[in-house]
């Protein structure tokens, strides 16, 4: 059992890289259970999912190989009772794995082969990459509020479908936002289902370097035999596709193709379909006849999430960080710009803090933000919220203070409080006690309805979006 584990991590090591190998594989152990299954054991439950969801068929099919017979592998965390993984993603063996595998059925078979023949690696990259996306990103791990609330529910649709609900799917937005880790996200979801397509995840620098190289080879048809063999086909960042006439083109005729036969598209741009700087009438009007979402900046109550997810991540690494809660909302009030941005800094003040035996506090966020050069927005005061609400919809502060229940006072108040809850970092009750005294539920209450208003309701989101603007001046 040793020497199959040895051999395992050693080929392991050399398919995923020493960065992986050193941070997650490295730190596994390996036991057999009283019926002979061997157990891979990791250090937590966060640990064991990702090793389930990142490594478990690759692992499962090396064993396979290097054990003189068949094994049921198990992985689990240390000191929990191991559960076993469906008989279907025991069998499941990611594209490009070695030819030694155990034999699969014919339903395995066909889209592995249709992989393994395609163009080499060379013209698209990893085929393993390719096929499975980025294994960190998940729905599981996408933290999900108002900004993001309808492009995550639009690609869970896709994800399980078995037809295109809408095609193409186009979501755009700013660098940071989450497109990648919901292309990904789709990814690795149709890998799990039982659905059987086969999906294609590549950055448009991919397919445009996949496309020129073929061009100098003066034989374009591998390329196009590899991505039109999908049957789902994400594209991310194809903004840079624009301006290259040639390339505009064969994207054309791609997507154009896999449409026509039913299979799913999804592309992501920093900008929307009508804003690219594409030559070809009608490639933007392809991407304009599909479905087209928008992912804005995350607000404060996505923030914490995101917080709360990437130390929840942190700790595979580091199991004893400890992120009090005053330290999560002051990262969450202060980093502003991005998710990825927000994550950077966490990163920094968990090296700057946890791995060097120091507690993590305001104090060495306040050090790593003077450090680094972190946008933030305008720090706002609830004092500051009921001014701004009052005079946009043109009523006293002392209106919204008061107990009048008439309905000119009491959406400006309801909107107030949300603005309150959202864009300053003061509890409940606090907010409630600066509106006149009231109770944190009237708090809870307000924020619920305006949120519940938010997506039906479009004169009330322009209105909270003109006040917001005023606010960050």
């Amino acid at each position: 059992m040793s020497e199959v584990w040895r051999d395992v991590r050693a080929r392991l090591r050399q398919e995923y890289g020493d960065v992986i190998y050193v941070s997650e594989i490295a730190r596994l152990r390996v036991a057999e259970d009283a019926s002979g299954a061997i157990q891979i054991i990791c250090a937590n439950d966060f640990g064991r999912a990702w090793v389930e969801d990142n490594l478990g068929a690759r692992l499962r099919a090396l064993w396979a190989v290097f054990d003189t017979g068949p094994r049921d592998i198990v992985i689990c965390c240390e000191g929990a009772p191991a559960s076993r993984a469906p008989a279907r993603e025991a069998r499941t063996v990611m594209a490009g794995s070695v030819r030694e595998t155990a034999p699969a059925s014919a339903a395995e078979r066909a889209p592995r082969a249709a992989l393994e023949n395609s163009a080499s690696p060379a013209v698209l990259g990893s085929p393993e990459r390719a096929a499975r996306g980025d294994g960190r990103f998940t729905f599981n791990t996408f933290m999900v509020g108002s900004a993001n609330a309808m492009a995550c529910t639009a690609a869970k649709a896709i994800s399980g479908a078995s037809t295109p609900p809408f095609n193409p799917a186009f979501f755009h937005g700013g660098y940071g936002v989450g497109k990648t880790h919901l292309l990904n996200a789709i990814a690795h979801a149709v890998n799990l289902g039982e659905s059987g397509r086969k999906v294609l995840y590549l950055t448009a620098e991919e397919f445009l370097n996949g496309f020129q190289s073929a061009l100098r080879a003066r034989d374009v048809q591998p390329f196009k035999d590899q991505v039109r063999a999908c049957d789902v086909l994400l594209i991310d960042d194809v903004h840079f596709i624009a301006g290259k006439p040639r390339t505009e083109d064969e994207f054309l005729h791609t997507i154009a193709a896999l449409i026509g036969e039913n299979r799913q598209v999804v592309l992501a741009s920093h900008c929307a379909p009508s804003e690219l700087g594409v030559g070809d009438e009608r490639l933007r009007s392809l991407l304009r006849g599909g479905f087209a979402c928008e992912l804005f900046g995350p607000d404060l109550d996505l923030r914490r999430k995101i917080v709360d997810c990437k130390v929840a991540q942190a700790r595979s690494h580091c199991p004893e960080l400890d992120v009090p809660e005053q330290v999560r909302d002051f990262l969450a009030a202060r980093v502003t710009s991005s998710a990825r941005e927000l994550e950077g800094v966490l990163n920094n003040v968990i090296v700057r803090t946890a791995y060097m035996d120091r507690p993590v506090t305001v104090e060495a966020v306040e050090e790593v933000l003077g450090d680094l050069p972190v946008k933030s927005d305008k720090r706002v005061t609830v004092d500051e919220i009921q001014k701004t609400v009052a005079a946009y919809f043109s009523i006293s502060a002392s209106d919204i203070n008061s107990k009048r229940r008439t309905q000119s006072v009491v959406r400006p108040r309801h909107i107030a409080m949300y603005l309150a809850k959202t864009m300053t970092t003061r509890s409940l009750p606090d907010i409630g006690r600066r509106f006149g005294g009231r109770d944190h539920s009237t708090v809870i209450h307000a924020v619920s309805k305006i949120t519940a208003q938010l997506g039906s309701d479009p004169v009330l989101a322009e209105d909270i979006d003109a006040i917001r603007n005023r606010l960050r001046g």
